[in-house]
């Protein structure tokens, strides 16, 4: 049984990941001028892949065949979602690009219906209705058509939605750190041969994009992904998700204080409606048996 300190931390924990999500946005796309978006992620990956090695080993060891199964399946989503959302960045402004990646609230409970027959309470549910309205203002659905790098957001986005899945259903039997470090380095392994094949490496040695690695590695990485693994085993993947819309949110007012894109009354309106949802997952009742089991097998 959760005890509501605990999934208070974990829910807070969640947002401080969103937080530190959003705002990264601008400082990616500033990163990919100088950065190829592919090399970026395999750079990112690998060298925080790399800083947290030393402490796996120590308080956990290497990881066994059942966490490399785990931890493989969780990255591969992973980083599925980063590729695809680093990739429309070059096309998509940091703002939107969040909003579109936040659709992914959508598709959290129908796959936790059919992969794992479990269904959200209705807060969580209630959450995502008010939430996916919210991100229907934010992103403008009517104002024009989606572009191509909006497509490989999107893409993005329902990757990140199979990765909130994974990780509640592993975080709790693997272990967040393992679960994380495994993760990482399936990233980094798949992000390279991507890199070298799908697009000309550049690396200009430019300050944004060596600052864009630093605050990548240090806070949306190990710090953010690693709080997303903890808070996992303590709050249902729909409740998780809800909780995660506050990142385009969070997005665009780093966009609207740092660039030219402009938060109104639509946008401000879809905020809103974020921030209710995500209330209503916290504070309607909720039911047992709307976590995803842990995975049992040998």
């Amino acid at each position: 049984m959760r005890r509501p300190g605990a999934t208070l931390l974990a829910d807070g924990s969640l947002l401080a990941a969103s937080f530190v999500w959003g705002a990264t946005f601008v400082i990616v796309r500033e990163a990919i001028q100088d950065v190829s978006p592919l090399l970026f992620v395999a750079l990112r990956f690998s060298l925080a892949t790399l800083l947290l090695a030393p402490a796996v080993w120590w308080w956990r060891g290497w990881p066994d065949a059942r966490s490399l199964r785990a931890g493989a399946l969780v990255g591969l989503w992973l980083f599925s979602g980063f590729a695809l959302q680093t990739l429309g960045l070059v096309g998509t402004e940091p703002a939107r690009a969040a909003f579109i990646t936040g659709l992914a609230v959508v598709l959290v409970p129908p796959l936790m219906i059919v992969l794992y027959r479990r269904y959200p309470s209705a807060g969580s549910l209630a959450g995502v209705v008010l939430a996916t309205v919210g991100l229907a203002l934010l992103i403008g659905l009517g104002a024009g058509p989606l572009r191509g790098s909006d497509l490989a957001v999107l893409g993005g986005g329902a990757a990140f939605a199979l990765h909130i899945l994974a990780v509640g259903r592993y975080s709790a039997t693997i272990g967040p750190l393992m679960l994380l470090f495994v993760q990482l380095a399936t990233v980094a392994l798949l992000a390279w041969p991507a890199a070298l094949l799908f697009e000309p490496l550049r690396f200009s040695g430019g300050a944004a994009g060596w600052f864009g690695l630093v605050v990548t590695v240090l806070f949306a990485t190990l710090g953010a992904l690693g709080a997303q693994n903890w808070a996992q085993q303590r709050t249902p993947p729909t409740r998780a998700a809800v909780i995660m819309t506050m990142e385009p949110v969070f997005a665009a007012l780093v966009s609207f204080l740092f660039t030219a894109e402009r938060f109104g009354p639509r946008e401000t309106a879809g905020s809103l409606l974020i921030l209710t949802g995500m209330l209503a997952a916290e504070l309607l009742p909720s039911r047992s048996g709307s976590s995803i089991s842990p995975d049992r097998r040998r």
